[in-house]
Order: structure tokens, then C-alpha cells, then sequence
């Protein structure tokens, strides 16, 4: 913990003082607990970054966290550096007792809260949701913040990422509903924003990334601006590159054979596995939530369609229930939506001119703020 009572009962901040003069306070003064008001001990270490600890086989009863890293104890007292130096009403890791939770950090602006989790371990889901519900409950804005993995340090611009599903549940979206996820990297003292997210398959997704040094960013944080079509031409690329390597690896590795659904529509559709049709593998607003790969599910999508003798824009709510079913898909609002923004794109595609780029289309539904439909 960074924070502690002194025995005049006074909240102590071993940050603010040089490593000779926390020795010298720690002969000299007691230490307690902000929450069980146990005695606690200053531990003030040639590499660690000083802090406060219960002794040993002593338990808080209001669970204070215990041997956290160097790194999220760095990255709480740079937040906490930054946010004071603007001025804004900061407590470091106060325990709110409505919740019986302690936030790394706590802003006020103008009456509303804002709770700051910076997160540098794993987290259960059932954790985070418990979490995020109780200050939900209590009208305060949570935000967490994970610390930029390793492995995304270097990345710059355009390109292909893969994003944990821990790092997922942190996807904030912008005002037109464009998702972003934004890291806080306590190495180095910077923001990294992963902004404009398409999902690819899985894991996988197509951002355009970017970094901000923490003196250089603003509260609230700033929101990203969208991609523009020019832009989005390196997304187009890079998505349809993934398509292809899909059918490929497909063919190729598919131990089923002729009974393999994929290969057995695309051949009844007359599709060249070699050159797909343009409009498959398009991706569409809530295209995660089918678990296939777009260029599977939207060439069973057409086949589904001509068996009923309809174009997909045609099928209703219950025979896409049906759809859904019939190829093991979970039934969700986000799934059907994702197949009915698809039919209407298919619907568009066939009535405007044909000379228009399909990159366009899927550019004004997918990040344009004014939509075709």
C-alpha cells in the first residue's frame, strides 16, 4: 500500500520524501492501517519503490492488497502525480466503505466520481464484473486501465494486434460507437491507445495504435478520432489478406473433406476458393459475436438464402434464429444484428452503382458517423 496513518494520525505518503528521510521517519514514527488501523511497517528498500505492509500473520479484515508489483505501484504514484499536478480532487487507494472497495484512485469533478483500477495481473471475469457492478451501483464512472503488455510496446500505426479477452473487457467506444482500448504503460510513463478496433477472428483485430506520454494527456481522457477512408484503405488490405489466408488454410489443412460445410457451400455456390467473390469475408458492426470467421458464416449465410430461394436481406428475425441454429451458433441480439447489417449491405451493394468501391460501403457502416441506411 502507498498510504498509511501516522501516530498523528496524519495520511503518511512515503513518495513525497527522499529514501534517507523515510528512514529516519521510520525510526521515529508508527504506522497504521487506513482501513484496519493495525500496525503496519514502512518498507523502504534500495530497488523497491517504498511502501507499506502488515506484519507478518496479521490479516486486514477489509482485504487491503498485499505484495503488489513494483510496477503497479510505480503506475499508481505516476497517475496520482499527474492527475494532482492538473489539479484535480485526487484520493490515493481510499477505502469506500458503501462498496467495501478501494479504487487505486478516486477523482471528483464537479460532484461526479471517477474510479481509476489500474490493473497489472490477471483479473477473473466474475472479479471484474463484481467489481465494475458495485461501483456501477454507487454512481461512480469506473476505468480500468491495464498496463500495456510487453509485446505491444513497439507497435506503431496500422496493424494486425491480438487483444487478450482480459484486455477486452476494458473496450471503451466513442461517441459514433467505434471501439478503442487504451493501456497505461508505467515503464515508461505512457498511454498507448489501440484505436478503431475491426475484428478479425477470435482474438484478432485490425487498430490503428498510437502513444501519448502521461504529461501530455488530459482528464477525461482523450477520446480517439476515427480513421479516415484513406486510412482504412491499410485496414481493407490487411482484413481481406486475413480472408484469404482463411480459405487457404482451409483447403488445405480441412481433414473433413467433402464434408467440410465451408468447402461443400463455396462448391454448390460455384465460388473459386482461389478468388472468393468481393462480398464475402465483409466485415460487419457486431461480427464478433459469430464465432466463424466472416467468409464461413456469410457463404453459409448465401447458401441458407438460395435454398429458401431469398436474398439475404429478405430473411427475417426467425428464419436468422434458424440460420443460427442450424450451424451451432449461439443465438444472441448482437448475432442477428450482424447478419441483417450484412443482407442490408448486400441489398445496397446490388442498388447503388456498381463502379463504387466495396471498401467504401464497408467503410461509411463501419466507421463513417453518418451511416447509408
Amino acid at each position: 500500500m502507498l498510504v498509511a496513518y501516522n501516530n498523528k494520525q496524519q495520511l503518511f505518503l512515503p513518495y513525497q520524501y527522499t529514501r534517507k528521510a523515510l528512514q529516519r521517519y521510520r525510526r521515529q514514527m508508527k504506522f497504521f492501517c487506513p482501513q484496519c488501523l493495525e500496525p503496519v511497517q514502512l518498507k523502504v528498500g534500495q530497488h523497491n519503490i517504498p511502501h507499506f505492509s502488515h506484519f507478518a500473520k496479521k490479516h486486514c479484515p477489509q482485504l487491503f492488497a498485499e505484495g503488489e508489483s513494483k510496477l503497479h505501484l510505480q503506475g499508481k504514484m505516476q497517475l496520482f502525480e499527474w492527475l494532482t499536478k492538473h489539479g484535480y480532487q485526487v484520493e490515493l487507494e481510499p477505502f469506500l466503505k458503501q462498496l467495501a472497495q478501494r479504487p487505486d484512485l478516486l477523482i471528483t469533478i464537479n460532484d461526479r466520481h471517477y474510479a481509476i483500477e489500474f490493473q497489472c495481473s490477471t483479473i477473473s471475469h466474475e472479479k471484474w464484473q463484481q467489481r465494475t457492478a458495485g461501483y456501477e451501483k454507487n454512481d461512480i464512472q469506473v476505468i480500468w486501465l491495464f498496463q500495456t503488455p510487453q509485446s505491444k510496446d513497439a507497435i506503431n500505426g496500422i496493424s494486425k494486434i491480438t487483444i487478450s479477452p482480459l484486455l477486452q473487457k476494458s473496450f471503451m467506444t466513442t461517441t459514433s460507437g467505434v471501439p478503442y482500448l487504451m493501456t497505461y504503460n508505467a515503464r515508461t510513463a505512457h498511454f498507448t491507445y489501440w484505436t478503431n478496433l475491426l475484428h478479425v477472428h477470435g482474438h484478432t483485430f485490425i487498430g490503428k495504435v498510437q502513444t501519448i506520454p502521461v504529461n501530455q494527456q488530459h482528464f477525461p481522457f482523450y477520446i480517439p478520432k476515427q480513421i479516415t477512408q484513406e486510412e482504412f484503405q491499410q485496414y481493407w488490405q490487411l482484413y481481406k489478406q486475413a480472408c484469404r489466408q482463411f480459405v487457404s488454410a482451409r483447403l488445405l489443412y480441412s481433414k473433413k473433406g467433402a464434408q467440410d460445410l465451408f468447402l461443400r457451400n463455396c462448391y454448390e455456390l460455384n465460388f473459386a476458393l482461389t478468388a472468393m467473390p468481393s462480398y464475402i469475408g465483409i466485415p460487419v458492426k457486431g461480427g464478433e459475436a459469430i464465432s466463424l470467421f466472416t467468409s464461413e458464416w456469410q457463404t453459409m449465410l448465401l447458401h441458407f438464402s438460395k435454398q429458401l430461394g431469398r436474398q439475404p436481406f429478405m430473411l427475417t428475425k426467425q428464419e436468422i434464429h434458424h440460420f443460427l441454429s442450424k450451424h451451432q451458433l449461439e443465438v444472441t441480439t448482437q448475432a442477428v444484428s450482424a447478419v441483417l447489417y450484412y443482407g442490408q449491405l448486400l441489398k445496397h451493394m446490388t442498388q447503388e452503382e456498381q463502379s463504387l468501391d466495396i471498401c467504401e460501403h464497408v467503410y461509411v457502416h463501419l466507421f463513417a458517423i453518418a451511416t447509408i441506411y
